[in-house]
């Protein structure tokens, strides 16, 4: 069947090059994606959640065309569009406007226990620490 849609292809170009036009038409792709992950600074307790939604552009013959180029270049591109995704917001993450967007809500209910000496100790010294 490979060969079959090859030759199709084959001939449709050269008709369309007969014919004096271009069979490549531009299409916006737009898709939800989602970024997560977590800081292993702090044994993963704390999780980054980023839901977004980009756009790209290709050139294509067919919406199938666009689609299927689109999944070849996801295919390829994750990690090097996680790092572009992660520079995109490290650079905003300072702005002002984020802590007037930037929302806290606490979930569940706090577990209260009484610390030993030895908690107590390594908890000042992680204060002490971050605080110099």
């Amino acid at each position: 069947m490979d060969d079959l849609e090859e030759t199709m292809d084959k001939l449709e170009n050269e008709v369309m090059e007969c014919m004096g036009e271009n069979p490549m038409r531009a299409y916006k792709l737009q898709f939800p994606y989602m970024v997560r992950f977590r800081l292993a600074d702090d044994d993963n307790r704390t999780e980054v959640i980023i839901n977004s939604i980009s756009e790209e552009m290709t050139f294509a013959r067919t919406r199938k065309d666009a689609l299927l180029q689109k999944e070849r270049n996801d295919a390829v591109s994750k990690e090097g569009y996680t790092k572009h995704i992660i520079n995109w917001v490290h650079e905003r993450m300072g702005k002002s406007y984020f802590l007037e967007t930037c929302e806290l809500a606490y979930t569940g209910t706090s577990d209260v226990r009484e610390m030993t000496d030895e908690e107590l100790d390594n908890y000042q010294r992680e204060v002490i620490s971050v605080a110099e």
